[in-house]
């Protein structure tokens, strides 16, 4: 009989939505002839720490149910458990989904069932730690994470409507405008630096983030590197008229956007901003954050 593999289900994610259809799901692939073991979060961490147990084990395979927040979780339990076996697959239930946008993976629940039930086959992603904390998505500082922070609170309405009111919020807060030291090591060993005042900095495996933005067009999964991002300060009125630009990708023809390619960075703030990590604030007072990129770091199910 082959083994079991084991879902981890955020009933939670999505406004609800893993709780109204995370059933169905383990339902469908049951029915596929797979033999699903479903692990319900109790709250944050609780995951994490199931699929930590898991790869430990050597289990072969798991599956997240739920959103980025959730995938973010279960993945940091696996990446806890160096050269563990563990193929991660994914039910997109969440709001965003950003992820599975960059992995080129269904956003639909029920073909991504189909697509899990069809077969196992495995592609090597990057994964990224900021002081010292593993993520898989984007890392951000200053306005990017004020918005993250202001969605937190909109999480109960649907689809990007909760995005926007991040948004709106994070708007109506103040937008910063901390001096900002970046240093980095591309792929080739050679560094660059830059220090001006910014609106954000973000270092990107995905290519999108925050529900809405079209981040880093040019990012890939598995090439080893981070793409990096960041914004000269700018006014309310200027984040308005530039957003519809981030949100399809082409920002970065505009003279307020710089990009990079890094393995490691090194971002210092004049000031404490907020920062965070796969849209999880990292905290409201960061002045300093160190960054690299883990190549080949998670088993990803396609």
């Amino acid at each position: 009989m082959p083994e079991a593999v084991v879902l981890l289900a955020n009933p939670a994610a999505g406004s609800g939505r893993g709780d109204r259809l995370g059933a169905r799901a383990a339902k469908l692939l049951a029915s596929a002839g797979m033999r699903v073991e479903t692990v319900v979060s109790r709250g944050p961490g609780h995951l994490a720490e199931a699929a930590a147990n898991e790869a430990g084990r050597g289990r072969a395979r798991v599956i997240v149910l739920g959103g980025d927040g959730t995938l973010s979780e279960v993945a940091r339990g696996l990446l806890e458990v160096p050269g563990a076996p563990t193929i991660l697959g994914i039910v997109p239930l969440g709001t965003g989904n950003d992820f599975i946008k960059s992995a080129g993976l269904p956003r639909d629940w029920r073909r991504a069932c189909a697509l899990l039930a069809g077969g196992c086959t495995a592609r090597r992603v990057d994964a990224g730690r900021v002081n010292g904390r593993w993520f898989i998505n984007a890392v951000g500082l200053g306005f990017d994470a004020a918005i993250a922070h202001a969605t937190a609170g909109h999480k109960w309405l649907p689809g990007a409507l909760g995005y926007a009111a991040g948004l709106v919020g994070a708007l109506y807060a103040g937008i910063g405008d901390p001096v900002c030291t970046l240093r980095w090591e591309d792929a080739d060993g050679n560094g660059g630096e830059d220090r001006r005042a910014v609106t954000l900095v973000a270092a990107c495996n995905g290519r999108y983030a925050g529900g809405l933005f079209h981040l880093a067009p040019q990012a890939e999964l598995d090439d080893g590197c981070l793409d990096l991002v960041w914004a000269d300060a700018l006014g309310r009125f200027q984040v308005l008229r530039h957003a519809p630009s981030v949100m399809r990708g082409t920002h970065g023809r505009l003279p307020i956007a710089h990009q990079a390619r890094a393995r490691r960075l090194e971002v210092t703030s004049d000031r404490p901003v907020p920062a965070q990590a796969d849209g999880e604030l990292l905290g409201l007072e960061v002045e300093r954050l160190e960054i690299e990129v883990a190549a080949g770091a998670i088993a990803l199910w396609t």
